[in-house]
């Protein structure tokens, strides 16, 4: 399986290196090429756009800043939308909006694509060492035949319902850690 990963940030570029560690080839995109570095010093391949990775991976993993991030990457000319295949998944690993994730869900659905709401928790530390909460919401089928990627990226990956309940269970949890 070819993993695709968008977004090498904070939290990104530790769990893209996680997942190709645990032996996926991967191919990488950021804004950043620089941040790309260890990841082709790992092995890992450089897109030049959201598109290449989409083209070229079986599973792709976003990783970005917020949900107006996301949409561009989802939905650009040169974005997910515009080259995933059908049978192929993404993982949206940002806090996002449970809105924004359902809209993008009916979206690539209807393509044949899946989508699947799969925020972290654990900060970049966890990130680091692999000690991440992943909930995941969407197709449980998709979630389980994925199950052994999102092994690599975090130690407590959880499927928790349908398409939204991944970011709603983020949401909960943050709000809860501030209370």
């Amino acid at each position: 399986m070819r993993a695709g990963f968008i977004g090498l940030g904070t939290m990104g570029t530790s769990m893209a290196l996680n997942v190709r560690a645990a032996g996926y080839d991967v191919i990488v995109n950021d804004l950043r090429r620089a941040a790309s570095a260890p990841h082709l010093k790992a092995g890992a391949a450089w897109a030049d756009s959201a598109r290449q990775v989409a083209e070229a991976a079986d599973v792709v993993f976003t990783s970005l800043p917020g949900p107006r991030e996301v949409e561009e990457v989802a939905l650009s000319e040169n974005g997910l939308f515009a080259s995933m295949r059908r049978g192929t998944a993404w993982f949206d690993l940002s806090t996002n909006s449970p809105t924004v994730v359902r809209r993008l869900h009916e979206r690539f659905v209807k393509e044949g694509i899946s989508m699947l709401d799969s925020p972290v928790s654990g900060g970049p530390a966890g990130a680091k060492s692999r000690k991440l909460a992943l909930w995941a919401g969407g197709d449980k089928a998709v979630f389980d035949r994925h199950k052994p990627v999102l092994d690599a990226i975090g130690d407590q990956a959880m499927y928790v319902g349908p398409i939204g309940a991944g970011t709603v269970a983020k949401l909960v949890h943050n709000t809860a850690g501030y209370a």
